[in-house]
């Protein structure tokens, strides 16, 4: 079975590209031959490329901009009608009249679109995009319900041709680790006795960074044992390290960069912040809980990975001083507790989630 998944780029520091790459390293691809369509790596990331092309996975990259992708993308469908599926990860309305450019050069394709975002405000030219994706596509998958529901339609869930697509994880990779713990903190010199606040992402407006540091300060100013650290790196790091430096706080933060162990910075944290704007479903929320990390949240995040206890929500408007106090409320110290129990049975184990998608892959293509 000949399969084309496009995605957005092959930075690993993106969620979408990490579930991509995830995906299909559990994926059996003895039985498929994928070809991945996608932007070329950002100059700050490492590279997915490396680990899909060993497991078989041929890569047509191409310039990481928008409109250079969909010229591309229509050159080579043009010379590479033969796919069986289309497996398209989306996260914007222009992926809608895509959808239309995909059925129109392959007829023959079964075009799955997959959701990974929602991004208020809900608008007419959104409203517009649900009933092209509708027309165009034949099956769709959302990271959630919610990201489902916001670029295919309100009532999306309704249909036999829709389902919940989890940001899976590896337990093997994402579980509690005490010696992981105790060797990133003696790395960057955070004390057992300390608490260190944790984010691992994209320093950019999505992620809401400048309030992540306001709230980092409200925690310092109540109790001095916290510390900050920030796993990644975007545009915002420099209004970020200004910020912490106007509250006197630029000791007490760490900035690691882009790192591929996410477990062993995940475990020395206790506990993951992620006050974003907006989101769809993040996969960093499903790797902070199979860590065993408690988490706190924006309500702009859709609760549909909250899966344990562990992941608290408050509105972005809510005082800084009730942030505060929640974070110190729930916030760990020392080894976590594992909740895989909870996550498989949610869907959320890796090769549960692969499995499921060669059944789909099978249905659409003919096999089931």
């Amino acid at each position: 079975m000949r399969i084309l998944m496009i995605s957005n780029h092959l930075g690993v520091q993106s969620g979408v590209q990490r579930y991509v790459q995830n995906l299909l390293l559990h994926m059996d691809l003895t039985k498929y031959r994928v070809d991945l369509f996608v932007g070329q790596c950002p100059p700050d990331q490492a590279s997915s490329a490396p680990a899909l092309e060993a497991a078989g996975v041929r890569i047509i990259a191409v310039p990481d901009h928008k409109k250079d992708r969909i010229r591309a993308l229509r050159r080579h469908l043009r010379t590479h009608k033969d796919y069986d599926i289309i497996h398209y990860h989306t996260a914007s309305k222009i992926g809608a009249p895509v959808c239309v450019m995909m059925r129109a050069l392959c007829p023959k394709a079964k075009i799955i679109v997959h959701s990974h975002i929602v991004y208020p405000p809900m608008t007419l030219v959104w409203r517009a995009a649900h009933g092209v994706y509708q027309l165009a596509a034949d099956y769709f998958l959302g990271c959630g319900v919610a990201a489902g529901r916001f670029v295919f339609g309100d009532h999306i869930d309704r249909r036999p041709n829709f389902a919940v697509a989890c940001n899976a994880v590896d337990k093997a990779r994402f579980r509690p680790d005490a010696a992981a713990r105790a060797a990133t903190r003696a790395r960057y010199g955070v004390a057992e006795n300390e608490k260190l606040a944790g984010f691992v992402g994209r320093l950019n407006h999505q992620k809401n960074p400048l309030f992540l540091v306001e709230v980092f300060a409200a925690l310092a100013a109540a109790d001095p044992a916290w510390k900050l650290m920030l796993v990644g790196a975007g545009e915002m790091e420099a209004p970020m390290r200004q910020a912490l430096a106007r509250h006197g706080l630029g000791g007490r933060a760490v900035f690691a960069g882009v790192q591929s162990d996410v477990p062993a910075y995940m475990n020395a944290f206790d506990l993951f912040l992620l006050p974003s704007n907006f989101e769809g479903s993040p996969v960093t929320l499903v790797e902070a809980q199979g860590c065993g990390v408690p988490c706190l949240a924006s309500t702009n995040v859709p609760p549909d990975g909250a899966v344990t206890d562990l992941v608290h929500f408050l509105p972005l408007d809510a005082p800084l001083a009730e942030w505060a106090a929640t974070a110190r409320a729930i916030a760990g110290q020392g080894p976590h507790t594992g909740r895989w129990a909870e996550l498989e049975a949610a869907g959320y184990e890796l090769h549960t989630a692969a499995r499921r998608m060669e059944q789909l892959y099978d249905q659409l293509g003919g096999r089931a």
